[in-house]
């Protein structure tokens, strides 16, 4: 008897020794100064209204952002990591050719789910939700060149656990921040050429609180 309660208290501490009962999610931090997230999208303009949906071309901590090893395979539609952005202009100023638009809104992060494509916006919010953020973004138009940059600071109002090739990891933590800058080209329309209204690709980095 005592020899079986003896086996029984040895097994029990062995269980909560073992680091795979206790270990948790593999955090991806956003500190500062480190680059986090490479991204590549596009952007629809209606009014005041903007909505800004791509991929992540690198993610810190993952070996592979997409789901293919292959280079020339690795595109939206295979991209792992999605995400999709919803703003309204708070404010637009023009400075000669320049226009500088103040924005805010949304902006979620996915796990995405099946493949994506730039014919189909939609499509980037079609898989799991991993993220989300609010956004606080400005956009300077080079009304003569018909570029643009944008500089986005987002606070993380949400994370959500996910596995990737059998590890759990957690992106970032609630109340962190992250500065995204990004590089674009302004599509020449008329009324007859379809979306998008630009390009854009660029980095995510953490900010020190």
């Amino acid at each position: 008897m005592q020899s079986s309660k003896a086996i029984g208290t040895l097994l029990a501490l062995t269980i909560c020794a073992c680091p795979c009962f206790a270990s948790g999610p593999t955090e991806i931090p956003f500190n500062s100064g480190q680059i986090v997230l490479e991204a590549v999208g596009q952007v629809n303009n209606s009014g005041s209204n903007s909505v800004q949906f791509g991929y992540a071309s690198k993610v810190a901590g993952i070996g592979n952002a997409f789901s293919t090893n292959a280079a020339a395979d690795q595109n939206e539609s295979t991209a792992r990591f999605t995400f999709y952005t919803e703003v309204v202009n708070m404010r637009v100023t023009t400075n000669g050719p320049l226009t500088i638009i103040v924005r805010k809104g949304t902006t979620t992060l996915y796990l995405n789910s099946s493949p994506a494509s730039f014919g189909s916006p939609d499509s980037f919010r079609s898989g799991t939700p991993i993220q989300t953020s609010v956004i606080h973004q400005q956009v300077i138009v080079d009304t003569v060149e018909k570029t643009f940059t944008v500089v986005n600071s987002n606070t993380i109002t949400s994370t959500d656990r996910f596995w990737v090739d059998g590890t759990e990891f957690q992106l970032g933590d609630v109340g962190q921040i992250f500065k995204t800058r990004v590089v674009g080209v302004l599509k020449v329309r008329d009324g007859s050429t379809p979306p998008p209204t630009g390009y854009f690709s660029g980095y995510s980095e953490g900010v020190k609180k």
